[in-house]
């Protein structure tokens, strides 16, 4: 089953942590053995498509990938389609991470705020 969520947790010393699916439900349980992507990449925040198995103590995802197109960049909006406010800040987000690794939460946070604020003094987001 494919699925996409919010990683909410990640202990890298254990190597392990929770998502949060985007549809509901119970927090799912991953494993650094299982996702298919460095530790450098489970940013808490972030959002990933990942498949769901069973694992011994419930569901467990495996196979992380980013939501995205090909070659990194987000999947493209249709013309003449808005974006709300929330997926330009997700999208923003996951743009900021790619690019820049080494961005801390709150420079984001900034960063952000900022690029949001600009599409909305140009009608390019729904408030």
């Amino acid at each position: 089953m494919v699925a996409s969520g919010k990683l909410v947790s990640f202990d890298g010393s254990r190597g392990f942590g929770f998502i949060r699916p985007e549809d509901g439900g119970p927090d799912v349980f991953v494993h650094v053995n299982d996702i298919g992507l460095g530790e450098d990449e489970l940013r808490q925040g972030r959002v990933f498509e990942f498949d769901i198995t069973e694992g011994d103590r419930g569901p467990k995802a495996i196979n992380l990938r980013s939501p995205r197109g090909q070659h990194g960049r987000p999947k493209p909006v249709t013309e003449g389609a808005r974006l709300t406010a929330g997926e330009h800040t997700r999208l923003i987000t996951e743009l900021l991470l790619d690019a820049s690794p080494a961005l801390t939460a709150g420079e984001i946070v900034a960063i952000r705020e900022r690029l949001t604020d600009f599409a909305a003094e140009q009608g390019w987001i729904d408030d």
